[in-house]
């Protein structure tokens, strides 16, 4: 029998997701995009449910002191640089418009990685964290999806240093959907500069298609344990962006039934996804 609502998130009031990828990869703006939030209503707290102290003073032109907040808030999520070997991955991360989704960011993991000796300890710490959290006999406290962001405007990417490393090293314990960011970098490698029409597009589009299929898509299926899903996006700076085909990817690599559902009521992206569920309430 179906659950309801009210056990769903008895079960786990919020749908948890770590969010890994290099700095200047789309995360900001994707987990912004899936909250439908301009910014200015994040929250993070500590592992104790305190705001984690910032480093430094910040400026924030703000008045009252709920924006001071948010924009401090705002402010280290973004621009907080923590020292080598510090890592604030257990910080959950929230909006006020969407309670339902809470974040963990792998930020300052994996900067530099592919430059120092213990590269390979960097990814051993993601995995660790995977391990630890999905070991959790509470459903709330888990992990429920991986959001890889691999910015397709870095020549190296993906990496064997970092991304492939990640999914060369073992099986994950949660769906995991590989989200290559900026996809738009490769369109414009492919377009030229003295045709910009409507068949030059579609030319464009569809080379960069080929080329990433030949390259960052064959790397990424060609690893020890390939990620559940691979999602494209691209134009995330642009207003009427959104994130639907990451919602959908997210949905379809969700097996367990309550986690599937506890997604969809969080979801504000995808109308397909939320007629599929209230069609499914009604059978």
């Amino acid at each position: 029998m179906p659950r309801t609502i009210q056990e769903i998130k008895t079960l786990s009031p919020r749908f948890r997701i770590l969010v890994i990828g290099r700095r200047n990869a789309g995360k900001t703006k994707i987990l912004k995009k899936m909250c439908d939030s301009d910014g200015s209503d994040l929250q993070i707290v500590d592992a104790n449910g305190k705001e984690p102290v910032l480093g430094g003073s910040v400026d924030t032109g703000a008045e009252s002191p709920g924006a001071v907040a948010a924009s401090c808030n705002q402010w280290a999520f973004i621009n907080h640089r923590p020292q080598r070997g510090m890592s604030d991955i257990e910080n959950e991360i929230t909006f006020r418009s969407n309670p339902l989704f809470v974040f963990h960011d792998s930020r300052g993991i994996e900067a530099g990685a592919e430059h120092e000796k213990d590269s390979q300890l960097r990814t051993e710490y993601l995995w660790n964290f995977l391990r630890k959290r999905s070991m959790s006999e509470r459903m709330k406290d888990q992990i429920h999806a991986v959001w890889f962001c691999i910015p397709m405007d870095e020549q190296r990417a993906p990496s064997a240093e970092f991304e492939l490393a990640f999914f060369n090293a073992r099986e994950s314990p949660v769906p995991i959907i590989a989200v290559c960011t900026k996809f738009e970098a490769l369109l414009d490698s492919e377009m030229s500069g003295e045709d910009d029409s409507s068949d030059a597009e579609e030319e464009a589009r569809q080379a960069a298609q080929s080329k990433f299929d030949r390259t960052v898509l064959q790397a990424l299926r060609g690893t020890s344990h390939p990620p559940d899903q691979i999602v494209q996006l691209q134009n995330l700076d642009e207003p009427t962006a959104g994130c639907a085909a990451l919602t959908e990817r997210t949905y379809a690599a969700i097996h367990d039934k309550t986690l599937s559902d506890l997604f969809a009521l969080a979801q504000h992206n995808s109308f397909s996804i939320g007629c599929t569920k209230v069609l499914q309430a009604m059978t």
